[in-house]
């Protein structure tokens, strides 16, 4: 196997009031450039997972390790280089952007957050939009204006903007329906392919994760329960 790029040992993760850790001693690696499935049913703590990973959760125990950093232990501007380094897939793209604001500047803000300077920004959104098969002018177009593929895409682009080694897509085709699952899912498989980015993909549904991922790490109850490898071709 490839060197890893994330080392998760022990992970814990409490929620108030809850009689069992959501996430409870959890360990798993994601190597360069490998898909790895997240999977099991709602409420067994895969996406909590996901946000302890990049850092929107914080950990109540064990070890997160990025790229041979301590990402557990990163603060500051040590914290912000990495999380240029990891971009997300939301399972609900539509809900992240601002009906207010177009998809340029989704992706043009993200870009911002990262210190890409502003002379820069219309020719990176445009980059990014080119990788996920839209034509430069969708970056005027508004949230309301896109459809539901349309806007998966946007989320994917502005995830890959900051040229990330890893993406984390939570849920990513779970809205959207079969023909339209499948056009994304041959993305990310071209995306991951020309680029290299190393995918954990988050999903309750089995059949995709074993079709699109080179190993699948089944969760229940905050736990890995029997990794297997899928054989995937992509």
């Amino acid at each position: 196997m490839a060197e890893a790029l994330v080392e998760v040992r022990d992970l814990v993760k409490r929620h108030r009031g809850a009689a069992r850790p959501v996430v409870d001693g959890l360990s798993l690696t994601v190597a360069r450039g490998e898909t790895v499935g997240l999977v099991g049913d709602s409420g067994c703590g895969k996406s909590t997972t996901a946000k302890l990973i990049l850092r929107l959760l914080e950990r109540d125990g064990g070890e997160l390790r990025f790229d041979g950093a301590n990402l557990g232990a990163a603060r500051g501007r040590e914290l912000r280089a990495l999380r240029r380094r990891i971009g997300l897939v939301p399972q609900h793209p539509q809900s992240s952007l601002n009906p207010r604001r177009s998809a340029g500047d989704a992706i043009a803000f993200n870009l911002r957050a990262h210190g890409v300077p502003r002379r820069e920004l219309d020719g990176r959104v445009a980059a990014a939009l080119e990788l996920v098969g839209l034509p430069a002018a969708f970056a005027r177009r508004r949230p309301h204006e896109l459809s539901g593929g349309q806007v998966q895409r946007i989320a994917i682009a502005r995830a890959l903007a900051t040229a990330p080694a890893l993406m984390i897509c939570d849920e990513p085709v779970s809205a959207l329906d079969k023909s339209v699952q499948a056009q994304v899912l041959n993305l990310l498989a071209d995306l991951q392919r020309d680029s290299g980015v190393a995918l954990l993909f988050v999903s309750h549904d089995p059949a995709v994760v074993e079709h699109f991922c080179d190993r699948v790490l089944p969760m229940e109850r905050g736990r890995i329960v029997t990794p297997t490898t899928t054989g995937a071709t992509r």
